[in-house]
């Protein structure tokens, strides 16, 4: 199974002592996805590793996670353009909070090249766009 993870599970899972009501939801996840092929975007990782993301210990456990083999770091550049447009689209027409790395990730979960069967986000607009178009959300 192909999972896409969203930055907000890795603040969540590296910064528990400020998401202790997700605390169960990040454990189980962790444990969902031990043995599944993991897409990570890079502009999710600068996203994340530029957080208050600091303590050695934790950058050691996730620079180990990152070198595992089913862990996949991809490239934005296919998918910089149609989310660009997408987010300027909804920044000037709509009245709600617009992320760039969430449309970089519905640019990835809509391309049939990487056929993303699940989607690992705390975001509910993610999540309601992943299911739209038949990807399995985590809720």
């Amino acid at each position: 199974m192909k999972i896409i993870i969203d930055t907000c599970f890795w603040i969540a899972l590296y910064n528990p002592e400020k998401h202790i009501q997700i605390n169960d939801d990040i454990n189980f996840i962790s444990d969902f996805i031990e043995d599944q092929e993991i897409i990570i975007p890079f502009p999710s990782l600068y996203e994340f590793l530029n957080s208050k993301f600091s303590r050695r210990n934790d950058a050691l456990h996730f620079q180990k996670l990152l070198s595992k083999p089913n862990y996949i770091k991809v490239d934005d550049s296919s998918y910089k353009d149609g989310a660009l447009d997408s987010f300027f689209e909804k920044a000037i027409n709509e009245f709600n909070d617009v992320s760039l790395v969430d449309e970089i990730i519905k640019e990835i979960i809509s391309a049939k090249s990487f056929k993303i069967d699940y989607l690992i986000s705390f975001d509910d607009g993610l999540n309601n766009y992943a299911r739209s178009i038949g990807v399995k959300t985590y809720s």
